[in-house]
């Protein structure tokens, strides 16, 4: 998720009379690049794993399709604390223990890194996959990942997120201090959010939008008059 808080304090006047030049556009570039250059997954693993993306999404699709945003929300909460939170740490013992129910010795593999990993070992089997991609295995309920796999879906996701983070506070630091404002910076954090998956997008506040944006109405405008040119040339 976007750090809300983070980005509301930025956003507030009294933090902006106080911030001070940190970091330059070139900077924020190579922050934001650094996420496309993790080490890539073999051919032969990517196969497997592409597959069972390719029927994840189409169970997110259905799934979202199915649920209001309420209800979205309630299941992300419950599925982050099964693979993130206090749930997944009370059951660890029987998370190290589960073996996907298949002779396949990729699957089996890939279960065992991802133990590994959750125990402080090896590496996490699905570093190098896009953040749409680690939220297939994390919020997927088919069984298709053990617990542990989707948690370090998870713990990747939240590297990436952080990350991501990070360089747009600075690059919202950056921008108001050469310019006074943070418009552009604002309007890519509201093209971001409007990317999100409905699961994802439904643990934000309802009224993220003006609330990023509550002192530069500019930036809305500028992103309804982008998105409205996008959708004339998708038509």
């Amino acid at each position: 998720m976007i750090d809300t808080k983070s980005i509301t304090h930025l956003t507030s006047k009294i933090a902006l009379t106080t911030v001070e030049k940190s970091i330059s556009a070139t900077t924020i570039n190579s922050s934001l690049k650094e996420l496309d250059s993790a080490p890539a997954i073999d051919g032969a693993t990517f196969s497997t794993l592409s597959s069972q993306l390719s029927s994840s999404a189409a169970r997110a699709q259905a799934r979202d399709s199915s649920l209001d945003l309420k209800n979205l929300g309630a299941l992300a909460k419950n599925i982050s604390d099964k693979v993130a939170g206090n749930s997944y740490y009370a059951n660890r013992k029987l998370h190290d223990a589960e073996i996907p129910d298949t002779d396949d010795p990729v699957l089996l593999e890939r279960a065992r890194q991802a133990t590994s990993f959750s125990n402080g070992a090896g590496k996490n089997p699905f570093a190098g996959l896009s953040q749409d991609q680690l939220r297939l295995v994390m919020y997927g309920e088919s069984g298709d990942f053990t617990i542990n796999e989707r948690s370090a879906a998870s713990s990747e996701n939240h590297v990436q997120q952080e990350n991501w983070n990070r360089a747009m506070c600075k690059r919202y630091t950056d921008e108001y201090n050469e310019t006074g404002k943070s418009t552009q910076t604002l309007v890519m954090l509201l093209a971001h959010y409007n990317q999100l998956p409905p699961i994802e997008k439904a643990q934000y506040p309802a009224n993220y939008a003006a609330l990023i944006t509550s002192d530069d109405s500019s930036a809305m405008n500028i992103f309804n008059a982008r998105k409205s040119q996008s959708d004339i040339q998708e038509a």
